[in-house]
């Protein structure tokens, strides 16, 4: 398995065919919920992850500090601070779960984060993760702060 930064059009399909398998057509999150303006920001860090065969198996995205992660959430739901960056949209194909996609990921994503974002060798990543997710991200060291809100029918 290998993970990859977005730079070609090819990459990002195959981001959003990823995205799409999970999260429209297993979890029922609207085709327009799931695509946004944040995915065309220039900011943004795409990261793909392939399998041996070359195959995409996993998705996420870094967002920029100050970037409008929000979507009508606000600080009512959970607090996130827009001055930190935000690893989102992190997405693993059902065949893939379990293999160490999701980790590779993350690692990644948090890699970039302090390489963008980092001041004196660390940084604060956020991330809204759906409830079911919370045990992986637990492992991964985050700590759940806040009051849960629904995001398309999903508990977060």
């Amino acid at each position: 398995m290998r993970v990859e930064a977005v730079t070609t059009e090819r990459q990002f399909a195959d981001t959003m065919r990823v995205r799409f398998a999970v999260f429209v057509h297993e979890q029922g999150v609207s085709v327009e919920g799931e695509r946004d303006e944040l995915d065309d920001d220039p900011r943004t860090l795409h990261a793909v992850a392939y399998d041996d065969a070359g195959e995409p198996i996993g998705a996420g995205r870094l967002l920029a500090p100050h970037t409008d992660v929000f979507h009508g959430i606000g600080a009512g739901h959970g607090a996130m601070d827009p001055a930190n960056p935000h690893i989102g949209r992190l997405a693993v194909t059902a065949a893939a779960r379990g293999a160490g996609a999701g980790r590779a990921l993350m690692e990644f994503l948090e890699k970039h984060a302090l390489e963008r974002h980092g001041a004196h060798g660390s940084v604060t990543v956020e991330l809204s993760a759906q409830e079911q997710a919370l045990p992986f991200y637990e492992r991964l060291g985050y700590v759940p702060r806040g009051d849960g809100y629904l995001d398309e029918g999903i508990i977060h």
